[in-house]
Parts: structure tokens; sequence; C-alpha cells
């Protein structure tokens, strides 16, 4: 008995959705590390409060200003049907605390 050949079926391409609107908007993401004020209520001895030191945190988000007093980023947005931003999420930091910017994409 002859062996009958099965033809291999294409792979089904996925269609691509398009979203309603196209959110590209003109900003680069960025980390920004920076220093914050640390903190403590409690009672410390000498050593203990020569230990503290400044906290370090990091936030990324898009770059909207940089400026030589204030960095200010966001990381929510909506663009409108007319194209216009609405932002969310906004940091505004001293350039004094900036410790390091770093372009992401």
């Amino acid at each position: 008995m002859a062996r009958k050949k099965m033809k291999r079926k294409k792979p089904k391409r996925k269609k691509r959705i398009a979203s309603r609107k196209e959110n590209r908007i003109p900003y680069s993401k960025y980390r920004i590390e920076w220093f914050d004020i640390s903190s403590d209520s409690g009672w410390a001895n000498e050593n203990q409060f020569d230990e503290m030191k400044l906290a370090t945190p990091v936030s990324e988000g898009w770059l909207f200003s940089k400026d030589e007093d204030t960095v200010r980023i966001f990381a929510g947005y909506d663009v409108d049907d007319d194209g216009s931003i609405t932002f969310s999420e906004r940091s505004v930091f001293p350039t004094s605390c900036v410790k390091k910017i770093t372009k992401i994409h």
C-alpha cells in the first residue's frame, strides 16, 4: 500500500490590528538617578546618625524638559484625537539633585 503524501499547511499570518489612534509622541524615554532626603524620627547615637546616607532613587519616564534649574519627566500620557497630549505621573526634579540621566530609547 502506497503512502499518501500530506500537504504542509502554510502558517496563518496574524492580522495586525490597527489602533484607533497613533500614540507616537515627540519625547524620548530616560532613566533618572537622583538624590533624595533621608529622615528618621527615632532616637540615635552619634555613630548611627553619622551612618545615615541620602536616598538614591531611580525614576523612569519621558523627558518633557530640562534646563539649568529643573528636569521634568512624565510616566503616562494620552494622545487625543486632535493630536494633543495629556500628561500624567509628572515629576519635577531640581537639577542639583540629579545624579545621572541615561537615555533608554
